[in-house]
């Protein structure tokens, strides 16, 4: 069986917001509860609540007005993001029949059109995840980061987050950084929702491995609801569960160079929903389009998204950074 060029551009086509919502909003940080907006065709205003309610007595019959109810605006924006890809027929077919079709048989449960497709989606989440956390408008070697300012550049940006006490992160250490970040949480953080410390697989695993050194509890008491597996822990003593993301990991690429050293080993602790991602979807769908271009024989594909991040509350969040 041949790699089939119509089968390819009618299952775009048929598939289009699939591949779109998997592509834009499969990476794992933004399946934890972070605050999605859709829709956002350039910037929107997010409107932040806030008010108090002095109580009084209620002995005479006297109306007296107080407390304050305040509507604060948290702007979103969101930059236009292009991919613009081109592939050689004859390098596809190579490559599908050799990789799917061995001894002339084909799953069928798997087209080749859907695994070309589900590739690039997991590709492109990929780079949206470390986007969302890594990305800063001034790292010109990058052509992912580059795109966007991401949660790390606006927290440092706005440097009004709690800092936890920064050090240099370590096997020795990572028990007192954890300890000391818990112990940053503002009360209202606290009380708000589940409050969770995003960290980076790198991180996660030299805080499990400390775990596991000092109070024994790596594999019995906490894999028995497979927490593990999915790279979560309840910090021990606390109601603070510690979140391994992708997008956070030391080892992240620049294109051509790597990380800073002010971004790794970074430790975010809010709750999840106080995080913001914005993007557009539907006219993302819609500008999804796979084509055969005769003149250089080539398959080409183009499509665009937006995608933005914010804070709305910037003081309940914790942030560790190394010195």
């Amino acid at each position: 069986m041949a790699f089939s060029l119509g089968a390819l551009t009618a299952y775009v086509e048929e598939n289009k917001a699939e591949i779109i919502t998997k592509s834009i909003l499969g990476g794992v940080t933004l399946g934890l509860g972070v605050d999605i907006r859709t829709g956002i065709k350039s910037s929107e205003n997010i409107p932040n609540l806030e008010s108090t309610v002095p109580f009084q007595s209620g002995a005479s019959c006297s109306f007296t007005t107080s407390g304050t109810t305040t509507i604060s605006p948290i702007t979103i924006a969101t930059s236009p993001i292009a991919i613009a890809e081109e592939f050689c027929l004859k390098d596809l077919e190579a490559y599908f029949t050799q990789k799917w079709l061995p001894g002339g048989q084909l799953n069928e449960s798997t087209s080749l059109e859907a695994a070309i497709m589900n590739r690039k989606a997991k590709q492109i989440a990929k780079n949206v995840e470390q986007m969302i956390w890594q990305g800063k408008t001034t790292y010109g070697n990058s052509t992912v980061l580059k795109q966007i300012n991401g949660w790390l550049a606006t927290i440092d940006t706005a440097g009004t987050a709690v800092a936890a006490t920064p050090s240099t992160l370590n096997s020795t250490n990572v028990l007192t950084i954890f300890d000391n970040v818990y112990a940053s949480i503002p009360a209202a953080a606290l009380m708000n929702e589940e409050v969770v410390a995003f960290v980076g697989m790198d991180t996660f695993r030299t805080l499990a491995a400390k775990i596991t050194a000092t109070y024994g509890i790596y594999g019995s008491n906490y894999n028995t609801d497979g927490v593990w597996a999915k790279w979560t822990l309840m910090y021990p003593g606390t109601n603070m569960k510690v979140i391994a993301v992708p997008g956070l990991n030391n080892d992240n690429t620049v294109d051509t160079g790597v990380l800073p050293t002010a971004v790794k080993n970074r430790i975010i602790a809010t709750y999840a929903s106080n995080l913001v991602f914005g993007t557009d979807l539907q006219s993302d769908i819609d500008n999804l389009e796979v084509w055969y271009s005769k003149d250089d024989r080539k398959l080409k594909m183009y499509g665009e998204f937006r995608a933005g991040v914010a804070v709305k509350f910037i003081d309940q969040v914790v942030q560790y950074t190394n010195s």
